[in-house]
C-alpha cells in the first residue's frame, strides 16, 4: 500500500494529489460505472506502473474478494489470464458490472501487489495521510515489523505508552492477520490513518501459541527519532519515520540534526555514527538529513515520468557531521524516503550499508483518480543517485554487507547481528 506522504519538499506533488484529490461533481461528469472503475484500477496496477504487479496474483485476489462480496459472481481466472492486460481488465470488469462499487475488491487487488508506492487511497486514508504529514497522526499504533527468513512478520519495536504497548503487543510476537486480513509489512503505517478509539483485531503467534489481541488505537506522544551513545563512543540514531511536521519537536529532520549535535558534544564526541533505518516509514526530511551528514550540492535526482528530464534535488543546510565514519542499517521494510537517504549517503558520503535489500521504493508515484474520492497510486518515476545518476536494480538499495535479520530468539535475547556488524565496521574504520 501507499508508503509515504512525500519523499521530500520538492517531491510532494504526487502525494498532495493523492491526499487532496476529490471526484468531479456528478453534474459535470457522469459517475464512472463499477466496470469502468475496475478496468482503470487493474490497468493501473499491471500496465501503467513502472513496477507492474503480477497479473495472476492481482486477478486471484480480485476473484477471492468478489466471492466474499457476491459468491455467484466469482469465476475461476481464464487459463490465459495475464497474457493481455486489456482483455484481462475487460474480464474483471464484467465480473463486477452489475455490482455496487467494488472498493473492497480493488483494495484487495492493491494489497496483493505488495509493491512500494502502490495502493488504494480511500477518503479516510487521505485524511489520515494529511494528519500524518502535519506530524499530528490520528493515532499512535506504536509498533513496527520486519520479515523473518520464513516470510512471517515479527514485532521488533514496541513504543512505551502507545497503542501496542497499552494493548499487550510484545516484541517477538508474529503478526498473521489484521481484522481478518493477511497482515502486510506496512501494517503499522496503515493503522496510522485510522481514528483514535478504533479497535483492531490482531491475530498473532506468541511463542508457539496462536492468539487474538484487540489493539485499541490511541493517541500518544511518540518520537520518530531515538539516539544514544553506545559503548566505545559510537553514536546511534534510530529513525522510525520521516515526518514533515512544522513542529520542530515532531519534525524528523530537526530531531536527527539535534541528535547529531548532542552526540558530537558528549565526552570527546562520537567516534562514528550508526544510522538505523530498519523498517523506517517513508515521509520527508531525507534531504535535510543527507545534507547534515555529507557534502554535495545535489542530494539526488528525480525523473517522473521516466521519459522526462532528470530534476536535481539540492541540498538543504550545512553539514553538521565531521569526517567520521557512518554506517547505515536497512532491511526489507526500509522504504521510500530512507531508501533515498541511503542511496545519497552511499554515493556522497561513501558510507557502508549493512542489513537486507530494501523495499524497492526508489520511485516516485502518481495518483490516478477512480471515483467517489478514491484513487490508485502506482510508481511512475525514479530516484537517481547524485553521482551515478542511476537507480539500482529493482529500485532497491543493496547493502555492502548482507546480514540476516534477527530471529525471534535473537530478539528475545537482545541479540542483533546487524547492529554488531555495524559497530565492527565503525571500529575498523576508526582504527585504520
Amino acid at each position: 500500500m501507499l508508503a509515504l506522504i512525500s519523499l521530500g519538499p520538492e517531491r510532494s506533488t504526487a502525494a498532495e494529489s493523492a491526499a487532496s484529490s476529490t471526484p468531479a461533481s456528478s453534474t459535470e461528469v457522469p459517475a464512472p460505472t463499477p466496470a469502468a472503475v475496475m478496468r482503470k484500477a487493474y490497468l493501473a496496477l499491471v500496465k501503467n506502473s513502472i513496477v507492474p504487479a503480477n497479473p495472476r496474483v492481482i486477478g486471484n485476489a480480485a476473484v477471492e474478494a468478489i466471492r466474499t462480496l457476491a459468491s455467484d459472481h466469482a469465476k475461476p481466472l481464464p487459463v490465459d489470464f495475464g497474457s493481455d492486460p486489456e482483455r484481462d481488465a475487460t474480464w474483471l470488469a464484467e465480473c463486477v458490472a452489475d455490482l455496487p462499487p467494488a472498493w473492497s475488491v480493488i483494495e484487495a487487488m492493491a494489497r496483493s501487489a505488495e509493491t512500494a508506492h502502490t495502493g488504494l487511497a480511500t477518503p479516510q486514508f487521505r485524511r489520515g495521510l494529511i494528519a500524518l504529514g502535519r506530524g499530528q497522526p490520528l493515532c499512535s499504533p506504536g509498533f513496527n515489523l520486519y520479515r523473518l527468513d520464513d516470510g512471517r512478520l515479527v514485532v521488533f519495536d514496541v513504543i512505551k505508552g502507545a497503542s501496542a504497548d497499552k494493548s499487550g503487543l510484545r516484541i517477538g510476537d508474529v503478526l498473521l492477520r489484521s481484522d481478518g486480513r493477511q497482515a502486510l509489512a506496512n501494517e503499522p503505517f496503515q493503522l496510522f490513518t485510522r481514528q483514535a478509539g478504533t479497535d483492531v483485531t490482531l491475530d498473532i503467534v506468541r511463542g508457539s501459541q496462536p492468539q487474538s489481541l484487540t489493539l485499541r488505537l490511541i493517541q500518544a506522544d511518540v518520537s520518530n527519532v531515538e539516539s544514544r551513545l553506545l559503548d566505545g563512543g559510537i553514536g546511534y540514531i534510530f529513525v522510525r519515520g520521516f515526518s514533515p511536521s512544522d513542529d520542530p519537536a515532531r519534525k524528523t529532520a530537526a530531531l536527527v540534526c539535534d541528535a547529531l549535535g548532542v552526540l558530537l558534544t558528549l565526552t570527546q564526541g562520537a567516534r562514528g555514527l550508526i544510522l538505523d533505518l530498519r523498517s523506517s516509514m517513508g515521509g520527508s526530511g531525507e534531504v535535510k538529513i543527507a545534507s547534515a551528514l555529507c557534502d554535495g550540492d545535489v542530494i539526488y535526482y528525480l525523473q517522473n515520468p521516466l521519459a522526462s528530464p532528470m530534476r536535481p534535488i539540492k541540498r538543504q543546510g550545512e553539514r553538521i557531521w565531521p569526517d567520521r565514519p557512518v554506517v547505515v542499517l536497512v532491511n526489507q521494510k526500509t522504504e521510500s524516503a530512507p531508501e533515498g537517504l541511503a542511496l545519497s549517503l552511499r554515493e556522497l558520503g561513501h558510507v557502508q550499508i549493512i542489513g537486507q535489500p530494501t523495499a524497492g521504493g526508489l520511485t516516485e508515484f502518481s495518483a490516478i483518480p477512480l471515483a467517489d474520492g478514491y484513487s490508485m497510486t502506482t510508481p511512475t518515476g525514479a530516484v537517481r543517485g547524485p553521482i551515478s545518476r542511476a537507480t539500482p536494480p529493482s529500485y532497491a538499495v543493496i547493502p555492502n554487507l548482507v546480514v540476516p535479520n534477527p530471529s525471534i530468539e535473537d530478539l528475545l535475547a537482545g541479540k542483533d547481528a546487524q547492529l554488531d556488524a555495524a559497530r565492527a565496521a565503525i571500529e575498523r574504520a576508526v582504527t585504520r
